[in-house]
């Protein structure tokens, strides 16, 4: 995966700065502009920073390119992004309730309370990255294979499809140490 893709994922989601964050999927984006991952992150990421002007056009552009891929749920995210007004952000929700759940799971170490968290954020955005490789690892602290295992799952052809190696590593681990 590219480093800076990686260091993006990491300032959006562990350290919670998505301005780092955009700056890193632009990186991404400038190798390779059509970066179908890079390019969700950097709207979300834009988004998150307070800079919901900006991140519309990489919405349309991202609406466009999961009409193309026949990705319905990431498409289903644009265009109700696209659908609100810009100084309304969902994704400023999703980022707080995000910290929240990491919060709860890393600082208080509280799984149940941070699935709860994750299950929020999954419930606007079902195809939210970050949200789905949490609340598998919120489950699997709250030792709840069950409902771990699907979600395992999920990351893990999300990671594949994002070539995000370390994931994808971390992801197979762990459905392998689940029945």
């Amino acid at each position: 995966m590219d480093a800076s893709f990686r260091a993006g994922l990491d300032a959006l989601y562990t350290r919670h700065d998505p301005n780092t964050a955009a700056a890193e999927f632009r990186k991404v984006l400038e190798q390779n502009p059509e970066h179908y991952a890079a390019i969700l992150q950097l709207a979300t990421a834009l988004d998150g920073a307070g800079k919901p002007a900006e991140a519309r056009p990489v919405w349309e552009k991202l609406l466009k390119n999961a009409e193309e891929l026949n990705d319905m749920p990431v498409a289903d995210t644009a265009r109700a992004r696209l659908a609100k007004p810009d100084g309304v952000s969902e994704e400023a929700t999703q980022e707080a309730t995000m910290k929240a759940g990491m919060d709860a799971l890393y600082t208080r170490k509280d799984p149940m309370a941070a699935a709860t968290q994750f299950r929020k954020v999954l419930e606007r955005n079902p195809s939210h990255y970050g949200a789905a490789f949490q609340l598998a690892t919120a489950l699997d602290r709250a030792d709840n294979p069950a409902e771990a295992r699907p979600l395992g799952e999920k990351v893990l052809k999300m990671a594949e499809g994002y070539n995000d190696a370390p994931t994808v590593a971390t992801a197979r681990t762990r459905l392998g140490n689940r029945p």
